[in-house]
């Protein structure tokens, strides 16, 4: 008898090969061979960028035009807090930074900003994964859970990062548009499309990022109960309301991921600080994707610190909704279109004037808000700031023409 071949991981024997299965496939392509070096062979085959994947290819890099920062007197186009983190946090941090061996590597998986970011959620450590900002985070989870030919479901106009990080995991992105001046998300289409295909992902942005508006947590719920999984973008929630928190749908849908900062309210955009929440067994799956030692001791050690101080956040929130009630009246009153915001932002348009026009305006005047992409028309985006910021912007606006 024959020695016995064993499949690997498997343990039994492999079945013969006769020399009929050894037989090329009647009508398959075989690699055309070319002469190499020396009489070896080789295939023809993509080299360097032309081996990346064509939809990655086909697809703009996320990229910004470096503003003028000499001359700007608001800068009002990121998104970031008006707020630094107060000079006593940094100095605590620093001397804590100074006691560390920066030789080592920071602990793995970093137990201690998880049991922090999970008492501060009022989540179980088990449902906290900490990333590198939340985007780290949502390439993970658009990897694990729709990479590979999946679908995510998106509702534009929101954050333009989106269709990158799907053309990268290799998922494919379908588009909902938003409707009307308010941008409301049309949420019996958005349904239809996660029924209409297998592996249908969910990813809503509310806040929703460039609009300022927030989905429901009822229709969040319904849509977790459409798809295969539901995830939510919730960088700009503490400016919301508690209604607007998605993090109860955690209890109720074991599919839900809810994606988290500490770059806008906690002024930490400088440090990459972002973690998601999601029910235990979804949580070790999406943890799977992320990079081990992903959080650096830096950024460790300032969580941590600006996690201990609720009020700081609570005082920078309270200051940015005053003023974004002020900031949008404001606006109305120059005759603007503005959307409704519960975000730390507006979106506001003038009727009949370019946003390029305006932009420029604005900049040549030492304002900087951002233009969001030819999708949004003639919309712009200004970050609620100090009030001598947002001042500033106003008078701005003023003459523009």
């Amino acid at each position: 008898m024959g020695t016995e071949r064993l499949v690997p991981g498997e343990g039994r024997p492999a079945p013969r090969r006769s020399r009929r299965d050894a037989r090329p496939v009647r009508g398959a392509r075989r690699a055309r061979p070319r002469a190499g070096a020396e009489g070896t062979v080789s295939v023809d085959r993509a080299r360097g960028a032309g081996a990346a994947r064509p939809e990655v290819r086909a697809f703009p890099a996320y990229s910004l035009t470096p503003p003028p920062l000499d001359s700007l007197r608001a800068k009002l186009d990121f998104n970031e807090s008006p707020f630094d983190v107060p000079a006593e946090v940094k100095e605590e941090v620093l001397a804590r930074l100074r006691s560390l061996r920066w030789s080592r590597y920071p602990a793995f998986g970093s137990p201690r900003l998880v049991e922090a970011i999970a008492r501060h959620a009022g989540r179980p450590p088990e449902e906290v994964v900490v990333g590198n900002g939340s985007g780290e985070l949502l390439l993970a989870a658009i990897g694990v859970l729709a990479g590979g030919g999946g679908t995510v479901v998106t509702a534009p106009p929101t954050f333009s990062l989106y269709g990158q990080l799907c053309a990268v995991a290799g998922a494919r992105e379908a588009a909902v548009p938003r409707t009307g001046d308010a941008f409301v998300l049309d949420e019996e289409a958005f349904l239809s499309a996660l029924g209409s295909t297998t592996r249908a992902v969910g990813l809503v942005c509310s806040p929703n990022n460039p609009t300022g508006g927030t989905a429901g947590t009822g229709f969040l719920s319904r849509a977790a109960e459409a798809s295969a999984a539901l995830l939510v973008d919730q960088a700009y929630v503490d400016f919301a309301e508690p209604e607007d928190d998605a993090r109860p749908l955690l209890s109720e849908h074991g599919n839900v991921v809810v994606f988290r900062t500490l770059s806008k309210a906690f002024a930490a955009a400088g440090f990459r600080i972002g973690y998601a929440l999601a029910p235990p067994a979804l949580a070790r799956e999406v943890r799977k994707a992320v990079l081990p030692f992903n959080v650096d001791l830096a950024a460790e050690e300032l969580a941590l610190a600006l996690l201990g101080r609720p009020h700081l956040r609570d005082a920078a929130v309270a200051a940015v909704k005053t003023e974004r009630a002020r900031v949008s009246a404001a606006l109305r009153a120059r005759g603007a279109r503005v959307a409704p915001s519960r975000s730390n932002f507006l979106f506001f348009s003038l009727p009949g004037v370019p946003a390029g026009r305006v932009h420029e305006s604005l900049l040549s005047r030492g304002v900087l808000v951002r233009r969001t992409g030819p999708a949004e028309g003639e919309w712009l985006r200004v970050t609620i700031g100090t009030v001598e910021e947002d001042d500033l912007f106003l008078a701005a606006l003023e003459e523009v023409r």
